[in-house]
């Protein structure tokens, strides 16, 4: 990974190696990592105001049955302070292989990105090579559905 550090030694990551971070942090069980990589306007932290809320939910119910198997950033784009990744996640979830696409929004927060919302294509409605996905495929689905 080229993240630099900054004065505090934590990482400064780029959009698309703040995803794939992520993905590492979440298959070693490192929900506080997740947490603290949420932009503060994030529905998540609406829902989960306090880190311990969403550690002791996290370690009730994610990663049981649940395993990253793969992510991969498929394109990216950004501006000043907000950034857009797709990327495609597999996973195993309670035995069987599924995977999703997804167009994540990041924004700059102290100088660094943070996850703020995104979209998903889920393993049903994905095109024979998720590979091809872009921009413009998420742009046409329903945007009420951006969580």
């Amino acid at each position: 990974m080229t993240s630099e550090m900054n004065k505090n030694s934590k990482p400064v990551y780029t959009p698309s190696e703040l995803i794939l971070a992520r993905s590492e942090a979440f298959s070693r069980g490192d929900f506080g990592f997740i947490f603290d990589t949420y932009h503060s306007e994030s529905n998540f932290r609406r829902q989960f105001i306090e880190q311990e809320e969403y550690l002791e939910f996290a370690q009730s119910s994610l990663g049981q049955d649940y395993q990253i198997t793969r992510c991969e950033v498929l394109q990216h784009q950004q501006n000043d302070d907000e950034a857009q990744v797709i990327f495609l996640m597999e996973m195993k979830f309670q035995g069987s292989m599924q995977q999703y696409a997804e167009l994540a929004w990041l924004r700059q927060e102290n100088n660094a990105w943070r996850y703020h919302r995104g979209l998903k294509i889920s393993n049903e409605e994905l095109p024979e090579s998720p590979q091809t996905l872009s921009f413009a495929d998420f742009a046409k689905l329903d945007q009420s559905t951006v969580f």
